[in-house]
């Protein structure tokens, strides 16, 4: 049974990860990546969500918001995509992510910037937006309207990809809200891990 302290500290943490400031949650991603404790992320070879990048982006611009130590980066396979911007808070994941990606012999194919995904205005149209796991960190009630902003700068076949960490009911009213306001285009549930993918547009 989980201590109380431990509840707390749970419920603390995913306060600051949702409604936190910019600061706030920059130091906690921080020190959960300098701790290691993302460390198990960054192996995700063989992802369900990888097929569906490399069939959307045809071989275009991927913009990765919640990039984390860049595994997708550096996964994906290298002749699917032209151009690669990923974007998370944690400086401490970047700096992973680059050196992974110079290590890989894709330094100039994926560029990584610091930001929190709830202000960052992107520089160019993309063919392809991804959210694997990262879209549950925003407000309930800000992730439609976040969602349209950063719909300005699909390109016109651009689709948006959303990764879920659970497929059944956990994420229902998030997929409810995606359902309701843009045109699902593909949806696929997985077990093993469970996982669902959802691929729409505006």
């Amino acid at each position: 049974m989980m201590s109380l302290r431990r509840k707390t500290h749970n419920a603390l943490r995913s306060f600051v990860q949702t409604y936190g400031t910019p600061t706030a949650k920059r130091r906690l991603w921080n020190a959960e990546f300098g701790r290691g404790r993302w460390k198990g992320l960054e192996s995700t070879a063989g992802d369900r969500v990888y097929s569906y990048l490399e069939k959307y982006a045809n071989k275009g611009h991927i913009l990765d918001l919640g990039c984390g130590s860049g595994s997708t980066a550096n996964e994906l396979d290298v002749s699917a995509y032209t151009s690669y911007l990923g974007v998370d808070i944690a400086d401490v994941a970047l700096d992973r992510a680059r050196a992974r990606s110079e290590e890989n012999g894709r330094g100039t194919k994926n560029v990584f910037r610091q930001s929190d995904i709830e202000s960052y205005v992107p520089p160019a149209v993309f063919d392809v937006i991804l959210f694997r796991d990262s879209l549950y960190y925003l407000q309930r009630n800000s992730i439609v309207s976040t969602l349209r902003r950063y719909a300005e700068h699909l390109s016109a076949t651009g689709v948006f990809i959303v990764r879920l960490a659970n497929g059944s009911t956990a994420y229902a009213p998030i997929v409810r809200d995606i359902e309701q306001n843009f045109v699902l285009v593909e949806r696929a549930r997985f077990m093993d891990p469970d996982a669902l993918v959802l691929v729409f547009r505006p």
